[in-house]
Formats: C-alpha cells, structure tokens, sequence
C-alpha cells in the first residue's frame, strides 16, 4: 500500500507552493522558501530536478533579496516565473477612516524570465484598484506604520492565458481580476463590489484562493471558496460556468468534504486532468488538515485528515505525476539484535522490492541472496529470523520488472562500508527471492572495507523544515516547522 507514503524529504526554511511543474520541457518540483510573516513572506525560488539537485534559484527583480511573496510560483510555457511581492508603501487612507500619512501593503505581480532573472512584466494594486473596494477592515491597529501596513488587497493567485492575459485573485476584495498583458489595465472584475458579472446566488464566494482557468477557451473557473457568506457556512471548491460575452457567472458544481469543513484562510481546487470532461478534482482545506479527492459530480472518493488539529496546516495540496531519480544510494540499517532490516531510498519512486544479501567481506565480489521483499512504504522492515547470516548485509533495490535500480552499501550492525556494485549474485537454499543468479550493471561505487561517512539509520531524520512529496499519487509538501505544517 503506497497511499499517503513519503517519498521525499528535504532540508528547507518554510517552504510554500510545494509542487510539480514543467520547466524547459523537464519535469521539476518548484517552491518558495524564506520567513513566513504575518499572512505573507520574504523569501525567494527553487527549481529541482527529478534527482532532486537546485537547477535555479532565484529572487524577485529589483526589489531586493528575499523580497518574493509565499502566495504564487508558476511557471509559464514561455518558461518564466509569476510571483506576488508584498512591501509596506505610504498612502492616504483618509477615505477609509485612516490617517493621511497612513501605509498599506502594496501588492506586485512581477512575470521574470527564470534563466536571466530580467523583467517580462509588473503590475501593481494600488494602480489600478482602489482601497475602497476591500472587504478587509480597516483598525486602530494597521495602517499607521511602516511595519503594520492595512492588507487592503491580498493577492494568492495568479495565472496567464494563451493570450497574454493575467487572472489575478484577490482574497479580502471578494474578486477574480482579468487584468491585461499589454498595458495592465482591469479586463473585467468577477464579483466584489464592482463585479462586471452578473454571479449567480450559488456560485457566490468569499475571501476566496486557488481561482484558475481550467480551459484554454475560458469558459470554466475553479476557485476555492473559503467563506463564510450568507448561505454557506463552510469551506467549499467551485467549477463555474464564466461566460464572458453575457458577464454571467453560473455554479457547474460544489465539492465539500465529508466533515463539510470551514477554512478560515489557505485552500485549492484542481482539476486533477482538464482535458478531460470527467475529471476527478482534488480539493484541500489550507488552515485545516484535510484534502478530498472526488468525482466530476462532487461524489467523494477520498476523504483525508493527514495531521493533528491545530498542529498541522496546509496552502495547496495537489494531485500529480513524479518520477524521482535519486543520485544517493539507497539506505540500509541491520539491527542484528532484533534481527531485521531496514531500507529506504529518499526520493525514489519506482522500487517495487528489496532484494537482502550477505557477505563475508564488505568488498566481496560474490553477495548470497538471503530473502527478497515488496516495499512497504518509505521505509522497508525485512525480518532476518532463521536467515543464514554471514558478516556483512545490503539491500538492492528491485523496480516493477525485476530490473536493479541500485545497491545499498554494506552493514556490519554497526556501521555502514562502501561495497562494489558490479557484483555476482547467489541465492541461499532459503532465500525466497524473485530474482536468479545475474551480474548487476549498476553503476559501481568505490570498492573499500572502511567505514563510510554516512549514517547507519535508513529513516529520514526530522529536519527544522521538512518537505515530504507523496509518491505519483497526491503530491503534498507537508513541511514541519515548530509544530506547524504547510501543504
């Protein structure tokens, strides 16, 4: 059983917008990492590929290092990067019951080209809309200082078309802006006090995340409803019908989990394969610890809670295709008091079983096949019991069709010894392995009897920022960080 089994963990600050994505034609996993604050962040970009190596990192244009929001990372087929900034600026909130000299937060789309870190586009907030459009109070306690700035806007999503165009989502103000590519003015506004549609009593939404086209044509919208409204007091993702001729908006379907849980804040929606007319959709909670997978008729297929209440939260949750190709070797740990095995391969995805072997010397050229395995979840347990044992023990690591994806080093129970790959295999006359004497054409590491550097234990240990990848299933960063978690 594979569900919900780590994959990957990896050692970053606060990552946000954990996911899969597509960079210059490769598959990659791209987040944000930094300083959370209060409701936004100050940090910068990582590309990796599918070995888990940084292919880029990079910051926001000309604002300063670690100035990058948490909100949005997408990568476009032109292969640039959209991402929000927020940064305190002065303004006159007089019209809002603030003082003349108050600060608001300012809120900056940038599109940068990855490779050269030049700027492709920036638009700004405050531009083009104004403060008394927001939903978000204004109290005695923001707007007066530079380090408590009024959040009038609140970008979290933003997304561009075939046509050069930007769908923009902004949480306090209620809306969705079609915002234009060409000189940035507002296309139209989708709901909010000066909606341009006509949005049916259904479909309404509030202090909304995640809204993204699902088609090329735009014609349906998927948005995460956080809520409350009038008629709806708990959390819910939306497929609308957007009709952009007529300016109406009309609720397709409603996706709730069993619980029919309230997110105060956080959340998506995915269509998990828009090209497809029936397509599951994945919905997850944000502040709180679920996610659902259900049918294109709001059917629930999967209902998950993957952490405590009130100690884990999450931003987006996906479901998506990865392959991991690790250039570590795979783990092994034998406890020969408790006589077992234990392997693991941080970041591999294709190894379907663990083939045990045993030798008298950690360089020897011949290891006996003792008992073979199929992998269990991130970390493998093997029972050596009544196994014919010698001096040393490695695992090898076995894909769907039988073919070797890579070698552990050897274990003594006490310490791990680097052993040679290019080796001849036996099978014990117990050994109930799937595979027949054969040469593995692995690559080979250095043949040595001393000790290897790296740690005996083949568990992940807990890192300050932990990110975990759920293997070609759902693909969730669950980064723990002082009893928190994002996904």
């Amino acid at each position: 059983m594979r569900l919900g089994t780590l994959v990957w963990t990896g050692n970053y600050t606060e990552p946000f917008d954990f996911r899969t994505q597509t960079y210059k034609g490769q598959p990659v996993l791209t987040f944000w990492s930094g300083e959370l604050e209060n409701g936004y962040g100050r940090g910068s970009y990582y590309i990796l590929n599918q070995s888990y190596a940084e292919i880029a990192h990079f910051q926001v244009n000309h604002f300063g290092d670690n100035m990058g929001d948490i909100h949005e990372f997408t990568i476009t087929s032109d292969d640039t990067a959209l991402v929000p900034i927020y940064r305190p600026i002065t303004w006159d909130l007089t019209s809002s019951g603030g003082p003349q000299d108050g600060w608001i937060f300012e809120n900056t789309i940038q599109e940068i080209n990855i490779e050269t870190g030049a700027l492709v586009f920036e638009w700004n907030a405050s531009t083009h809309v104004g403060i008394n459009e927001s939903y978000n109070a204004l109290t005695d306690d923001v707007g007066r200082a530079e380090d408590a700035p009024w959040d009038y806007f609140h970008i979290n999503t933003i997304s561009k078309d075939k046509n050069g165009d930007y769908l923009v989502s902004a949480r306090v103000m209620d809306c969705v802006y079609k915002i234009s590519g060409t000189d940035g003015k507002i296309i139209w506004r989708l709901h909010g006090k000066q909606s341009d549609f006509d949005v049916d009593s259904a479909a309404d939404f509030a202090f909304q995340h995640d809204a993204k086209w699902v088609d090329a044509e735009q014609t349906r919208m998927t948005l995460f409803d956080n809520g409350p409204t009038d008629s709806v007091q708990y959390s819910r993702g939306l497929l609308l019908d957007v009709n952009q001729d007529d300016k109406t908006v009309k609720l397709v379907r409603e996706f709730a989990n069993g619980a029919k849980t309230f997110a105060q804040f956080e959340g998506c929606l995915q269509a998990i394969d828009p090209s497809n007319a029936t397509t599951n959709f994945l919905l997850g909670f944000g502040s709180q610890q679920y996610f659902a997978e259900l049918d294109h008729d709001g059917n629930i297929l999967l209902d998950v809670q993957f952490g405590k209440t009130n100690t884990v939260n999450s931003y987006r949750a996906f479901k998506q295709q990865w392959q991991g190709k690790p250039l570590t070797k795979p783990d092994v740990h034998w406890d020969k008091t408790g006589n077992k095995s234990y392997f693991s391969w941080n970041g591999a995805t294709d190894v379907e079983t663990w083939e045990v072997y045993t030798a008298n010397t950690s360089d020897s050229k011949a290891w006996k096949n003792v008992t073979s395995t199929r992998r269990t979840g991130f970390e493998t347990t093997v029972d050596l019991g009544n196994m014919q044992l010698n001096t040393y023990v490695r695992g090898r690591a076995l894909n769907t069709t039988g073919g070797v994806l890579g070698w552990t080093r050897a274990s003594d129970g006490n310490q791990l010894y680097d052993a040679p790959d290019d080796v001849e295999t036996s099978s014990s006359s117990s050994s109930s392995s799937v595979s027949s004497t054969s040469t593995s054409t692995s690559s080979s590491s250095k043949t040595s009897a001393a000790p290897s550097s790296s740690s005996s234990t083949a568990a992940a240990a807990a890192a300050r920022a932990t990110q975990a990848l759920y293997e070609q299933v759902y693909v969730a960063a669950v980064v723990v960080v002082g009893g928190l978690a994002f996904v």
